[in-house]
């Protein structure tokens, strides 16, 4: 049953929208006789179509290099290196300035790291951007982050004696998603009241301290990361008493 599955799949995917223009490289991966080659190649691939960078209209030759106008396969990855390659724009030590065309903010406060400083003295177990962040992964959930990356070195009794704080960035990531799911019902909830007084401006302000937050965050300074999230989710708070108290004010004026 799983192989007919598979083979439906496989019969429907040429007519699965691409979202940029295509090229060799999507051409050639998407194809059957790719899938049946490399299958882990074409996952990927697969991988990329769902992800928030094939949404942005990025290509694999904006990350990878190459060559997508050429037809032939050995000029199309004309310029592409293996990513263990110093030469790879995904190196890992040459991660931060490649994601950095797109993601200037993050990689301006990731310069300013402690992390960012081992990667660039050539130590091999300094995190880097897709330590954290899967290249595919439309929105790495904070869990995994904290799992697979923080407590691989921050773990109690690391071999390196690196500070275990794990503890600390879970609660400061676990904040920050705290703070987006707030200001999500909170501009649903002003929305749905046809943005009352100065309320779009608020709820702008508040977007702008989280989306400053998340890019500070990439400093990997906890307690200033904490003390920032800290302080949107008490005014995030105040904010929503203040609202359940006007409504409760209205409910009885009404009666």
């Amino acid at each position: 049953m799983r192989s007919v599955l598979r083979a439906a799949v496989l019969c429907l995917l040429p007519f699965v929208a691409v979202p940029v223009t295509a090229d060799s490289c999507t051409e050639c991966h998407k194809s059957e006789d790719f899938y049946a080659r490399f299958p882990r190649l074409y996952e990927y691939y697969r991988d990329w179509v769902a992800s928030s960078h094939a949404e942005a209209g990025v290509s694999c030759a904006d990350c990878h290099g190459g060559q997508p106008e050429e037809a032939e396969k050995e000029a199309a990855h004309r310029g592409i290196f293996p990513v263990n390659d110093p030469e790879s724009s995904l190196h890992f030590s040459r991660q931060p300035a490649t994601c950095g065309e797109c993601h200037s903010e993050k990689q301006e406060e990731f310069s300013h790291s402690k992390h960012f400083r081992a990667l660039q003295s050539g130590e091999l177990v300094a995190p880097t951007c897709t330590t954290c962040h899967p290249a595919m992964n439309k929105r790495p959930g904070y869990q995994s982050i904290i799992l697979d990356a923080c407590a691989s070195c921050h773990g109690e009794g690391n071999r390196q004696g690196l500070p275990p704080v794990v503890d600390d960035a879970e609660n400061v990531l676990r904040s920050i998603n705290v703070a987006k799911g707030m200001l999500g019902w909170a501009s649903l909830h002003f929305g749905s009241h046809d943005w009352p007084g100065d309320s779009r401006q608020v709820i702008r302000d508040l977007e702008l301290r989280y989306s400053d937050i998340v890019d500070q965050v990439h400093r990997f300074d906890l307690e200033d990361s904490g003390d920032s999230v800290r302080a949107l989710l008490l005014d995030l708070r105040t904010l929503f008493e203040t609202e359940r108290r006007s409504g409760v004010s209205n409910s009885a004026a009404d009666h």
